[in-house]
């Protein structure tokens, strides 16, 4: 009568034995299908956001450019002055849209890994004066007036130089145009143990303590007195990239209605 039992107790057993792998595959396809479900989601979620922001980013100079040629193409009677104003809009928005994507690009290649650093040796204070150069028509108009502090001594570090003077720039650009009309804006280069540090101060806004973490990715945005300042949100994004790339490392300071630094720090020997 046992073994009877035994017998009849081993077939059930025996068939779910044998029907378990066919049991738990439906179950398997269905979490992999839905991880594939939320992966696909998410990266929909952030390409949407992505697209969003460029476009918001476009539709300001686009609609500044349709708005002044249409000026142009009236036949309303305007002066050479009003004539000059008006294509003169309408070129810096172009150029405007096309430092957007030139930035686009190279930030989409640094986080992709294909801008590779040309590494030579060049002397700082002169990389600096290039950067200062691009930016001395925008200060220049808004009547900013530079301080510039630096070593006499020469500071030979190995870096690419192309890059540097972009990141640079950047920060500069920032600087000037956050700093207010008539202000001062500081620049200073110097060594600290192992390291040469540059550092933009300027006398701006100043940015808000919770608004620094993000600063630096991208599309961050700024804020002041509760309302968006406008930016692409790329270029900060971009200088923290290079300044890896170089093994620095770039921080900032900042209080309210007095102005921020951003401060640079390179190595002196790059490994």
């Amino acid at each position: 009568m046992l073994a009877y039992r035994l017998n009849n107790l081993s077939s059930p057993f025996t068939i779910f034995h044998k029907r378990l792998p066919r049991t738990m595959k439906p179950a398997a396809k269905i979490t992999e299908s839905t991880y594939d479900e939320s992966a696909h989601f998410g990266v929909q979620r952030l390409k949407s956001r992505i697209i969003k922001q460029i476009s918001h980013e476009f539709r300001t100079p686009l609609t500044s450019i349709i708005g002044f040629a249409d000026m142009l193409g009236e036949k309303i009677p305007i002066d050479e002055n009003q004539r000059l104003e008006y294509a003169n809009y309408i070129r810096n928005e172009g150029l405007r849209l096309t430092k957007l994507v030139d930035d686009l690009i190279r930030l989409d290649s640094l986080e992709q890994g294909h801008a590779e650093l040309q590494l030579m040796e060049y002397e700082i204070q002169e990389t600096v004066r290039c950067a200062l150069k691009l930016v001395a028509e925008l200060a220049l108009n808004k009547f900013v007036h530079i301080s510039i502090e630096m070593p006499i001594e020469p500071l030979i570090l190995k870096f690419d130089r192309e890059k540097l003077i972009h990141a640079l720039y950047q920060l500069l650009h920032n600087a000037v145009r956050f700093t207010k009309h008539g202000g001062l804006l500081t620049l200073k280069v110097e060594t600290d143990g192992g390291y040469t540090v540059i550092s933009i101060q300027d006398s701006g806004p100043g940015i808000m303590a919770n608004d620094i973490p993000s600063l630096f990715k991208r599309f961050g945005k700024l804020y002041h007195h509760g309302e968006e300042i406008h930016g692409s949100g790329v270029g900060l994004a971009i200088v923290k990239h290079i300044i890896d790339q170089h093994n620095g490392d770039i921080s900032v300071q900042s209080r309210i209605g007095e102005g921020s630094t951003f401060s640079v720090r390179l190595p002196l020997q790059l490994s």
